[in-house]
């Protein structure tokens, strides 16, 4: 955020920001309907005199939040001057426990959450729905802990009283229930505990570079392991390169399993998927039902959901995991709008993307093989998913090709 505009520069702001809305959106009341949405505008509008300079942030990511799709965004994780919590959250079924927190108190690492601020865990979660763009649940899901380490945030919703420093109550491993003084800084430590970090097992694929495009050979069950967890080039490889490389390596080692997993994969370029679809096609060998396998879940956004849409038309692939942050049809491709006071970035949904057939109204794809991420199996270091994957035999139930393979899903 750039300064600290005054009452007349927010509302400017504010303006801007519905022009923008309305002049890029590919159909901006597509789930809003224009006479509330212009409600919530004014009321805004009233309000601003009597907000806070983050408080007005959070609010016009409620509004933006309000037209209904998960393309259409303020990402309260990139404001400037928004502070963090030394504490990294995740939802399992739905209760939140703590990844990651301050190297202070190590022994709050994998414990429970039960409240943040004197709020109820279950209510500070609820309190970031209204503020997620989001498509469905599982948007909702992948987004709100991470705003829960955010002081800003909090404090604009109404979960904590000091922006400046909190306490949580949890619940450790071994039952025990203590509360936690948290103070906010600029950035995130480096110096996190991780839930894991006492585990005998190594650590997971999943889990080794979540951000990077990889792959390896698990050699004792013959499978080829590829994280695939950005639509992107890379600085020193564009990923057309990339993923010659990894199906030369392929043929090379001739594997019996090829594991995509795009569960940590939030999108890109989806024309440079094109690519991995072609090598999968030429490979009858990896290409057959209990051969190949996706690993999704609710990080599986934008062009990865593309990607999902793509390998279940064109593949015999099982999907593994979660259901997806998106449906097969979704609003997208970005248009970015800079707001010229406050310099926050907005992004909006420029166009709705027909990519499965018009009658796939799923809100998500979701896993032959569910596998769901437990707070003690993260800390042991298990990865249910690709444990489950190593486990498969082949059920004839799955092996149903496209389009009979989502017909049910079909009005």
């Amino acid at each position: 955020m750039t300064g600290h505009p005054g009452v007349h520069q927010w509302r400017d702001d504010l303006t801007h920001l519905v022009d923008a809305l309305e002049h890029e959106h590919a159909n901006l009341f597509h789930t809003v309907s224009r006479d509330r949405f212009s409600r919530r505008r004014r009321a805004l509008h009233a309000r601003i005199p009597r907000l806070a300079g983050h408080e007005i942030v959070v609010e016009f990511a409620r509004l933006i939040a309000s037209i209904g799709d998960a393309h259409t965004v303020l990402r309260l994780g990139d404001v400037a001057g928004f502070r963090r919590f030394p504490l990294v959250l995740h939802l399992v079924s739905d209760e939140l426990f703590v990844r990651a927190i301050g190297s202070e108190q190590p022994e709050a690492a994998g414990a429970r959450l039960l409240a943040i601020g004197g709020t109820p865990a279950a209510e500070a979660y609820d309190a970031m729905r209204a503020i997620v763009s989001h498509d469905n649940e599982q948007g909702i899901r992948a987004t709100a802990p991470a705003l829960l380490s955010i002081p800003e945030v909090l404090h604009a919703r109404g979960v904590i009283a000091d922006p400046d420093r909190t306490a949580i109550e949890v619940e450790t491993r071994t039952g025990e229930r203590s509360a936690i003084e948290l103070f906010a800084a600029d950035d995130m430590p480096d110096d996190l505990v991780d839930a894991n970090a006492a585990a005998a097992a190594p650590v997971p694929p999943p889990l080794r570079s979540p951000r990077a495009n990889w792959f390896e050979t698990l050699a004792e069950t013959r499978s080829l392991y590829v994280g695939f967890n950005t639509v992107r080039d890379a600085p020193d490889e564009r990923l057309e390169a990339f993923f010659d490389r990894l199906f030369a390596h392929a043929d090379r080692t001739t594997p019996e399993r090829l594991i995509l997993d795009i569960r940590a994969n939030g999108g890109g370029n989806m024309t440079l998927n094109r690519p991995l679809l072609q090598h999968i096609i030429r490979r009858d060998a990896l290409n057959r039902w209990g051969s190949l396998f996706a690993v999704i879940g609710r990080g599986t956004f934008s062009a990865a959901v593309n990607l999902t849409v793509d390998l279940e038309r064109e593949t015999r692939v099982i999907f593994v995991g979660e259901p997806t942050a998106s449906g097969p049809n979704h609003y997208g491709e970005n248009a970015g709008v800079r707001l010229p006071n406050s310099g926050l970035t907005v992004s909006v949904s420029s166009l709705w993307w027909q990519y499965s057939d018009p009658r796939d109204d799923r809100p998500w794809i979701a896993p032959e093989i569910p596998a769901r991420q437990s707070a003690a199996g993260y800390a042991a270091n298990r990865d249910p998913a690709l444990e489950a994957i190593l486990a498969y035999e082949l059920d004839p139930a799955h092996a149903v090709p496209y389009p009979e393979r989502i017909a049910g899903a079909w009005r």
